[in-house]
């Protein structure tokens, strides 16, 4: 699998893989989608060239920290406010690789 860099991002295109580290972790939240609460945390992942926003949905936005290595499966890359950001919709995966 082809590992893409924050610098080679796209807007409205699925990154089939993405590795970074959280440089900042923003607090945890709950907001209604689909007709029910899910847990919602933003993170700024970075890597050597550069830096980009990534919006977490789910379970697994309740155990990243700061400075932990994740990987991202089949996130998507949209524009926001004129900048590019990432989410993790529901075929997307996030690996945590290593402990803070």
């Amino acid at each position: 699998m082809i590992t893409t860099c924050v610098h080679d991002l796209k807007a409205k295109r699925t990154i089939a893989s993405i590795v970074g580290i959280i440089a900042r972790s923003y607090p945890l939240t709950m907001k209604h989608a689909r007709g029910r609460w899910i847990a919602f945390r933003e993170i700024v992942l970075c890597d050597d060239s550069g830096f980009v926003p990534v919006k977490i949905w789910g379970n697994v936005a309740i155990d990243l920290l700061p400075n932990q290595e994740i990987q991202l499966k089949n996130a998507y890359c949209f524009h926001q406010n004129g900048v590019l950001c990432l989410t993790l919709g529901i075929h997307a995966q996030l690996k945590i690789c290593t402990q803070a």
